[in-house]
């Protein structure tokens, strides 16, 4: 999965995450608070508990990490 952080010190990541893995365990290890941020796939908001699919994955800090 690529994955997109906007708006934060974390750079383009690449993670290979197993089937059924959720958006909100993708944030656990990138260490984002779901609070914090937006998560889109496809242009399109995703709940941080629904299942994360394969492709690319834009996650959008909007909120002051300091």
């Amino acid at each position: 999965m690529h994955i997109d952080v906007v708006n934060s010190d974390i750079p383009h990541k690449e993670l290979e995450v197993s089937q059924g893995t959720t958006y909100e365990q993708i944030l656990e290890k990138l260490g984002l608070n779901q609070e914090t941020v937006l998560i889109l796939k496809n242009g399109q908001a995703v709940p941080v508990d629904a299942t994360a699919m394969s492709g690319s994955l834009t996650i959008m800090c909007i909120a002051s990490q300091g």
